[in-house]
């Protein structure tokens, strides 16, 4: 009798269990399904913030380039202007194409 009542009492555990882990389990697949979609959102947020921060890092490496570069640019700047006012000086005109500039 004994054997009965304890197979009656495990068949009862066993159907708790399974009511449970079909809830634990309904509830572990929404509360994933949710993350999901939260982690979604939040990376395209940050895939964004990354995509301008590297469209200015990459302006930004131009702009250094530039700057570095400064002082070359600075130097023949200033030798083009001084050959110019050289050939003026000397009574020579200074052409460009067919036109005169002094």
């Amino acid at each position: 009798m004994s054997s009965i009542i304890t197979s009656i009492k495990d068949l009862i555990a066993s159907v708790f269990e399974v009511i449970f882990a079909v809830f634990h389990t309904a509830l572990d697949t929404t509360t994933g399904l949710l993350k999901a979609i939260v982690d979604f959102f939040v990376d395209t947020i940050r895939l964004a913030f990354s995509a301008v921060g590297n469209v200015l890092g990459a302006a930004g490496g131009v702009g250094k380039f530039v700057a570095s570069n400064i002082v070359v640019i600075a130097i023949i700047a200033g030798g083009a202007y001084g050959f110019l006012r050289y050939q003026s000086r000397q009574g020579r005109p200074v052409r460009v194409g067919d036109k005169k500039l002094n």
